[in-house]
């Protein structure tokens, strides 16, 4: 019985070998790379700026630099329908945030509410990406909280946005904003060493979303954010926040979005949630690019700040 139990493992095992091949990379053919295009539109803009580069096939060497894949000789223009622009390639241009965008100055394509715009990329290989946009109005925020909880030994500070959805229409958003703040321990006990420093950390709010919300259920109520920690200063984390900071304020934002800019970022963020789970059922990131892949869409922005100390 035991031999025969054996040989049966043995055949199980032999079976299960038999499927596995190697598979030299040349001998697959390959997808061809895409036009990635992104932009995003609201009347808040200074700059207007397109980011367009390739995709990466996963048979690509993972080595290859994100730089390389920028496409710098496209012919990148802005039409809303009654007059266009073509953007430029400024690989100098200040702030480095800005180097590898095409772009023009707001005021030479205002952003209007209500508006279509639609944008095309062209390249000397002949691929044509094009895609269009409508920009929604701005939702107020009608406040922004402070608040704390205790989190073992010290105080965590929070804050978090209100404000009143629009009735009668399926609407999409997304809270973002800065805290500002000045840390000076002059303030704070005798013992401990005077420092002064001024900066800024984004908010990141801790709903499942990561800041993003969709009013289904919710029409024409009042809607509230997640959390978004004040995690400006780890000096002195055990003291009460009058004693951490000499300044501090907060910028809250509240982004009236495109169904196609939630619909993108929302499964941005599902999959750098599962990236690293070999488990986890694959996200398709949704594209609203015409002949190629990537995300065109509006937004208004409508901003509160509240000074803390």
């Amino acid at each position: 019985m035991k031999f025969v139990l054996c040989a049966l493992l043995s055949l199980l095992l032999m079976s299960c070998g038999s499927l596995r091949n190697e598979v030299s990379p040349g001998t697959l053919i390959g997808e061809r790379d895409q036009l990635v295009v992104t932009c995003y539109l609201s009347p808040q803009d200074t700059v207007l700026a397109v980011k367009v580069t390739r995709s990466q096939s996963v048979l690509e060497d993972e080595l290859q630099t994100v730089s390389s894949r920028n496409v710098v000789d496209a012919t990148v223009t802005l039409s809303d329908g009654s007059r266009s622009a073509v953007l430029t390639y400024d690989n100098t241009t200040r702030p480095q945030s800005l180097r590898p965008y095409y772009n023009i100055r707001a005021s030479a394509m205002p952003i209007i509410v209500g508006r279509t715009y639609t944008l095309t990329v062209v390249t000397p290989q002949g691929e044509r990406a094009t895609s269009t946009c409508t920009i929604p109005g701005a939702v107020n925020l009608t406040g922004v909280t402070f608040d704390s909880l205790q989190s073992g030994n010290s105080q965590r500070y929070f804050v978090r946005a209100r404000w009143r959805d629009e009735a009668g229409r399926p609407n999409y958003y997304q809270t973002t904003g800065v805290f500002w703040f000045t840390a000076d321990c002059a303030t704070c006990p005798k013992d401990t060493s005077s420092l002064t420093t001024s900066d800024f950390a984004y908010l990141s709010f801790d709903d499942d979303n990561r800041g993003l919300f969709v009013d289904t259920d919710l029409d024409g109520t009042e809607m509230i954010s997640g959390r978004a920690y004040l995690n400006g200063s780890n000096l002195n984390p055990g003291l009460p926040f009058m004693y951490r900071y000499q300044k501090a304020s907060v910028t809250v934002n509240l982004l009236n979005v495109e169904q196609t800019y939630y619909q993108f970022w929302s499964a941005v963020v599902r999959q750098r949630r599962v990236r690293n789970n070999p488990f986890a059922e694959p996200v398709i990131i949704p594209s609203n690019i015409q002949g190629g892949l990537g995300c065109f869409a509006g937004y208004n922005t409508a901003s509160k700040n509240l000074v803390l100390r």
